[in-house]
């Protein structure tokens, strides 16, 4: 496993730095986890600002810190992909199996996850900077 990912197994809580329609920043709290392939990934609701800018930008960047501040931090410049049900199914049981350690039956949960209007978004590094790369 990468340094990275190490790094994002400890300290999952995240700000996803997004584009907007008229160019400006958008920024959004996330958790992002790392599934099974190696990829970062987290979800949403396809209505939230986040999907909506990755749908039509797919550049952005992720930063992740240590919980009490102080201490090793990590920027991520990254492609994401925004994938939607049924296809997002599989990987949205895997992230919510990963960060919860049970999920409800198949059928349940995939009921929930197209109420919720749930997302996965697949992340592909391009970059990475910061004091947790290095140390």
């Amino acid at each position: 496993m990468s340094k990275v990912n190490e790094f994002i197994l400890g300290h999952p809580q995240a700000v996803l730095t997004t584009h907007r329609r008229d160019g400006g920043l958008q920024m959004s709290p996330i958790r992002v986890l790392v599934d099974a392939q190696g990829a970062i990934v987290a979800t949403t609701r396809a209505a939230t600002a986040k999907a909506k800018n990755l749908l039509r930008q797919s550049d952005c960047a992720i930063c992740l810190m240590t919980e009490g501040w102080q201490g090793p931090w990590l920027t991520i410049e990254a492609t994401a992909e925004v994938l939607t049900l049924p296809l997002a199914l599989a990987g949205l049981r895997e992230l919510y199996l990963q960060r919860d350690g049970v999920v409800a039956s198949p059928e349940d949960f995939a009921e929930a996850m197209a109420a919720e209007g749930r997302v996965l978004l697949r992340f592909t590094a391009t970059r990475v900077g910061g004091t947790a790369e290095t140390d």
